[in-house]
């Protein structure tokens, strides 16, 4: 196998001699190199014995001419198949809104550092949050390194940018006050169990719209996460849970099990008396027994929150997903080790409840010092003793 340059118009080329196993014909190869053709001869020269290599040894990847659309639509379409509808659809809005709109008409093999890292530190960073950048830049590295795979580029040029730092979003919480003032306003409404739940399980909201009368035990005072309603292509349905780590049962307080023995009650009375009653096995239901769309309960949510802003006006202005905050926030304050509230939420990993809820740490830390005493001996004058956790969320 032999190589050497040439010329054609203003660019050089690396020209690769072969012969034909079975013709035994000899063989030209044209190789342009990253930019279709190098700019220099001293280019081209100082590359070929390296290609020459990759051609001995059948490493060699040749370049792909795709466009950076290309690839990004072909990650998407096969993504398809192996997430859940609703996370494909973010990655959807992510690469077709954003990535694919500032670098999809560059060839992939053209792309450099510098791409990446002006399309995270100046494009995204104008618009998104630094969680939404992180995300786009997972998106993105899973893509070229299905490339490299795939032989269609030789490195991943995307794994050397660093990403901007920011501040983490913030999210608001209620305290105790603020929550009985919430819950009293929510007292009459038809979804008062779904708020309940929310607030005293920390339950995600798909998860609180697919959970069902089999998977819960008011006489263990448990209610098993598995299933949720969440976003198909046909509109809404019930599925498995976010991941694995998401199934869990969790300890109901004794002010929730009432509520549910009553709502069953209420619940059995319907399917007795109701002919047009159709009761779908959910704990939380509408009024003839179908799913609750997370539309329908939103709107219950925020005229929730009107009514009270009409006589609060300072009262914060929540989401849906800050009752499961809320819930974890005072958990922790209350003196509940971490490793209960991970296991509540339905975290993977203890680091990111820690993570996400980091501002409660230090309340947590000066508990834990006036426990043991005056110094690490735990020599004190006067023993102060923190409350125990609450035998039901052990």
């Amino acid at each position: 196998m032999r190589g050497h340059i040439a010329q054609k118009g203003k660019k050089y080329y690396i020209v690769i001699e072969t012969k034909d196993e079975v013709t035994n014909k000899r063989k030209r190869k044209w190789i342009s190199g990253p930019d279709g053709g190098f700019d220099k001869k001293k280019d081209a020269e100082k590359a070929m014995p390296d290609i020459l290599s990759g051609f001995m040894k059948g490493t060699y990847v040749e370049p792909t001419k795709k466009t950076f659309g290309e690839i990004m639509e072909k990650w998407l379409e096969d993504k398809r198949t192996s997430v859940k509808y609703n996370t494909w659809k973010s990655y959807e809005w992510l690469v077709r809104t954003h990535i694919i709109p500032a670098l999809g008409k560059k060839q992939t093999v053209r792309l450099k550092p510098q791409d990446f890292h002006d399309f995270y530190h100046k494009t995204l960073f104008k618009t998104l949050a630094v969680g939404s950048i992180r995300k786009a830049h997972v998106i993105i590295m899973d893509a070229l390194n299905r490339a490299v795979t795939w032989g269609e580029i030789t490195i991943n040029v995307a794994s050397t940018v660093s990403l901007p730092q920011g501040k983490k979003m913030k999210f608001e919480v209620l305290d105790e006050h603020q929550l009985r003032i919430f819950l009293d306003a929510a007292l009459n409404d038809q979804y008062y169990l779904a708020f309940e739940l929310a607030t005293s399980t920390g339950m995600r909201q798909s998860e609180i719209l697919g959970a069902s009368w089999k998977d819960t035990d008011l006489k263990t005072k448990t209610i098993s996460v598995r299933t949720a309603y969440t976003l198909d292509e046909d509109g809404y349905s019930l599925d498995d849970t976010k991941s694995d780590g998401s199934e869990r049962p969790i300890a109901l307080f004794e002010d929730t099990v009432r509520l549910l023995i009553k709502e069953k009650e209420i619940r059995a009375k319907e399917i007795a008396n109701n002919q047009f009653y159709k009761d779908s096995g959910l704990v939380v239901q509408t009024s003839v027994g179908t799913p609750v769309g997370p539309r329908l309960l939103m709107r219950h949510f925020y005229r929730i929150l009107k009514k009270i802003r009409e006589e609060y006006p300072t009262f914060p202005k929540i989401r849906f997903h800050d009752l499961r905050h809320t819930h974890a926030t005072l958990l922790l304050k209350a003196g509940v080790h971490p490793k209960i509230v991970q296991e509540r939420l339905g975290h993977s990993s203890i680091n990111i409840t820690l993570d996400t809820y980091s501002h409660v740490l230090p309340n947590l830390q000066e508990a834990v010092l006036r426990g043991i005493g005056d110094s690490i001996l735990g020599t004190r004058k006067e023993v102060e003793k923190i409350d125990e956790i609450p035998t039901l969320l052990r």
